[in-house]
């Protein structure tokens, strides 16, 4: 019997890296993940496209072909916020959509996959190239929980206003509704972002987080350390102060670990020595993430206190490394939270004000260490993952 023909598919996925974390290790996940069932070619930008040239010299076998599309402008200047940001991406996906159209020309494709920076009010020209077409995952709906808005700050508030009337005006324009409407099939990040899409496109629709396609270092296990580790950046949308004002309502017997750096970072050491805990935090910075994913596997549980959260690779990362979690059950978090293996080793804790929600993840802490020992095995399935991305592309190219 002839083997089955693996479909070929088109991605267009900007944020793409073998190195790093956030929205371009997502993008990395998924590419390496449709890599496992379809022979794949990703129309990149150029920021990691180094790495991506120096990973293929290493994997001279793999399914793919990485195509490069220029940035005319890089740098932090259009990095400052969102609308500068996603204005200059709209200018490279109109140069991806050029692209992808000569591609199609010269060669045959099945699917057409748009995988990084994909939000509901943003449009994409996977759409518009008479393929069939997947649409995700999907986000951009998550806000911070309105009784946790005064951790984020003066600064923090006036940010968080600016992204939602953002994303409302981006949201409002015909474009991203008709992305939407037009998908074959659409992934979603979270049911926040399904309630956002317009009523006839909530229908053929899956939730599938893109964190779940993450890929972390393998290590041994480690000894339970007997300590409470919290990884991400120190700015006030993740949720650092939250997690001291937890530790605050233990017992001196536990110690928390904050790996990170960021803006937040010395006023959380000055608040942990007016909370009279400075003793029982070590602030690491920033570490390789070999290290943290070794923390991750020493830690009696891992903390995650994001307030603004459409995913979460270092929840995902902890979730396929470490004992337990604790997660604040909000957005994407808890979307990758509830897709526990094992939820008797998953805290998810409800938001609610400030020192009942500090309370509540408190006691959490306390049980986990509590705890007898158990099992290292992952909490997370990716081979599930994968299996509903290859449904979608099956879906599609059959539709």
């Amino acid at each position: 019997m002839a083997e089955k023909r693996r479909p070929s598919v088109l991605v267009i996925a900007y944020a793409c890296s073998p190195q790093m974390g956030s929205e371009h290790g997502a993008g990395w996940g998924v590419v390496t993940a449709l890599m496992e069932f379809a022979a794949v070619t990703v129309l990149t930008g150029s920021r990691h496209i180094d790495e991506i040239r120096d990973w293929e010299k290493r994997n001279p076998e793999s399914k793919a072909t990485f195509v490069e599309v220029p940035d005319r402008i890089l740098g932090p200047r259009v990095r400052w916020h969102r609308v500068p940001e996603f204005l200059h991406y709209l200018t490279w996906l109109r140069r991806a959509g050029k692209k992808a159209r000569h591609l199609i020309v010269d060669g045959h494709y099945d699917v057409a996959f748009h995988a990084t920076f994909s939000a509901f009010w943003l449009p994409t020209p996977a759409v518009n190239l008479g393929l069939p077409s997947v649409w995700g995952p999907v986000g951009g709906a998550v806000t911070t929980p309105k009784p946790l808005l005064k951790l984020l700050g003066f600064a923090g508030i006036v940010q968080e206003v600016l992204d939602y009337a953002s994303v409302r005006l981006m949201a409002a324009l015909p474009s991203p509704r008709r992305t939407a409407l037009a998908a074959t099939e659409r992934i979603l990040q979270n049911e926040d972002t399904r309630a956002m899409l317009p009523p006839a496109a909530r229908g053929r629709t899956r939730i599938v987080n893109h964190a779940l396609f993450s890929v972390i270092p393998q290590f041994p296990a480690e000894p339970d350390g007997g300590y409470v580790l919290w990884v991400s950046p120190m700015e006030s949308r993740k949720g650092p102060q939250l997690a001291l004002e937890a530790l605050s309502r233990t017992g001196d017997h536990v110690h928390l670990k904050m790996v990170g750096d960021g803006p937040q970072r010395k006023r959380l050491e000055r608040a942990a020595t007016d909370m009279g805990i400075a003793e029982r935090v070590t602030f690491t910075g920033l570490v390789p993430r070999d290290e943290a994913v070794r923390l991750m596997r020493g830690a009696s549980t891992v903390l995650f206190t994001g307030l603004r959260e459409e995913g979460g690779l270092a929840l995902a990362e902890a979730m396929y490394a470490a004992r337990r979690v604790i997660v604040l059950d909000h957005g994407g978090a808890g979307a990758i939270a509830r897709s526990a293996t094992d939820p008797s080793r998953v805290a998810l804790i409800a938001p609610d004000d400030v020192g009942t929600t500090a309370s509540r993840l408190a006691e959490a802490i306390e049980d986990h260490l509590a705890a007898t020992p158990v099992s290292d095995k992952p909490l997370l399935d990716r081979a599930g993952a994968v299996t509903e991305l290859a449904a979608a592309v099956e879906a599609a190219r059959h539709s």
